[in-house]
This record gives structure tokens, C-alpha cells and sequence, in this order.
């Protein structure tokens, strides 16, 4: 799972799920989409920190939760369907007020009930924390170099992993077009002086297509080190294991939800 301050943790994608006509009325009417969900993650981010701060010994990590912020909250389902929807909210709020539309109307009323349902699990359930973030990692940095690879399309993405293999989100794939006889080198963009604190080395994931890919590494590669392709080529390893899983939960009273 994405940490909450992962970058692009929600995306137009994400929201097309729920409501396909998104990118036509966006189209139409000129609203921007990632602006809304831009305003939806930074109203949820200012609840979500508000909340934490209340229960205060409730939550392991209080009293570094100011200089934490949300770093450690991990995106679980419903806190995913809240931002979702939080967004989509926003949206056809947008789209009524320029248009005074009632379907518009209709929608945006729709998506702030999911919206509300969505935050109210979120808190029964407990928020999902994790002790020490692996952020998700930058675009890889992927040089072309000579080798004996045939010409081929490759796709490669890369996670940070901690001292007990928890992985962090993987991240945006870099796709590049091989001729004959090359070979690749990928290193992390952050290099070593920008590594996370909890972070102990990383993992490779390459493909021929943007999905699928598997871990090129049979264990984490140092952090600062580059990764070559072998001249034997890709190998079938393990599949990504999409983020971290949270440490434990801290749930929120009904008291403090109402507030």
C-alpha cells in the first residue's frame, strides 16, 4: 500500500473506476481534474492530522507525530474510496456551479455521501501506521548502454526495502526502446545522500510491458549501487509487493469524528 504522502497516491485513473464520463465532462466544462484532487488529499491531510493530534497517547507515535505529519499513515481501501470520492465531489460541485446542471447536482450529492461513508469506515476500521516510512521511490534513472541484448522494449520500475524486507510503492516506470546489441544500468534517482532513514537497500523490477513486471534481483542491491541487465537477459522473479502493509491501527472515536 502507498503511504499518504506518497506522490500521486490518487490519480485521474483511480477515479475513472467510479465515474467514466470523467473525462468528458472535464473536457466540456474545463475543469481540472488533478486540481481537485489535489484539494481533496490536502482537506482529508488537514482532518487526518487534526485527528491523530486529538487522540493523542492513542496514536505510538504522538509525540513525534508533529515532525512525522502523515509520513507513516498508509492509503488502506477506504482511505483510498474517501480520496476517491472526496475528489469526485469536488468535481461535480465544480461542473454544477458552471453549468447549474441537476445531474451534475445529483452526482456531486452521490459523491459526498460515498465520501462520508468512506471516512467514517476509514476510522472504524483504525488508521493504517507503519514505524518507519519507505517512501515511494523517484523514476528510476535507466542508461542505455552497448551490450549483446537483442532490440527489445523494456519497462523498469524500483522500491526502497527496509532491514526486514517490508517494500516501499513502486515507482513510475521508465520505458525505454533497446536497438540490438544493448544492454541498461539503473540506479535510484535519489542516490544515497537522499536514501530514506528506514530504507536498507532496493529492489529492480523490469518487463516488457509497463504491468507484470518481476524483481530482476534475488536479494536487495546496496543502497548508492547501480544494477546491470545480464547478458542472459530479464529473469521471472517475484512479483512487487505494493507498499507497505501497516504496522498497526489507531482507531478514532465516534466523539472525535463528529467533531
Amino acid at each position: 500500500m502507498a503511504l499518504f504522502t506518497d506522490y500521486a497516491v490518487i490519480t485521474i485513473d483511480d477515479l475513472l473506476e467510479f465515474e467514466t464520463s470523467l473525462v468528458q465532462v472535464s473536457s466540456t466544462h474545463g475543469i481540472d481534474v488533478d486540481t481537485k484532487i489535489n484539494l481533496a488529499t490536502s482537506a482529508i491531510s488537514d482532518k487526518l492530522m487534526l485527528w491523530l493530534l486529538n487522540i493523542g497517547a492513542s496514536d505510538p507515535q504522538f509525540i513525534n507525530r508533529r515532525q512525522l505529519g502523515l509520513s507513516t499513515v498508509v492509503v488502506t481501501p477506504p482511505l483510498q474510496r474517501w480520496l476517491c470520492f472526496e475528489s469526485l465531489s469536488r468535481f461535480f460541485a465544480e461542473a454544477y456551479n458552471v453549468q447549474l446542471n441537476t445531474r451534475y447536482q445529483g452526482k456531486w450529492t452521490e459523491y459526498q455521501k460515498e465520501a462520508k461513508n468512506a471516512a467514517d469506515l476509514s476510522f472504524m476500521a483504525g488508521l493504517g501506521i507503519v514505524m518507519a516510512a519507505l517512501p515511494k521511490a523517484a523514476e528510476p534513472l535507466v542508461s542505455v548502454q552497448s551490450g549483446n541484448s537483442p532490440a527489445q522494449q523494456i519497462f523498469v520500475q524500483t522500491a526502497w526495502v527496509d532491514v526486514h524486507g517490508a517494500e516501499g510503492a513502486l515507482s513510475d516506470a521508465n520505458g525505454q526502446k533497446l536497438p540490438a546489441d544493448s544492454s541498461i544500468a539503473v540506479a535510484m534517482a535519489e542516490g544515497a545522500l537522499d536514501a530514506p532513514a528506514a530504507a536498507a537497500g532496493w529492489n529492480v523490477y523490469c518487463g516488457a510491458q509497463p504491468s507484470g513486471l518481476t524483481r530482476q534481483n534475488s536479494s536487495p542491491l546496496a543502497i548508492g549501487s547501480t544494477w546491470q541487465l545480464s547478458p542472459s537477459g530479464l529473469v521471472a522473479g517475484a512479483a512487487p509487493i505494493d507498499g507497505q502493509k501497516p504496522s498497526f491501527y489507531v482507531a478514532l472515536s465516534r466523539q472525535i469524528l463528529r467533531g
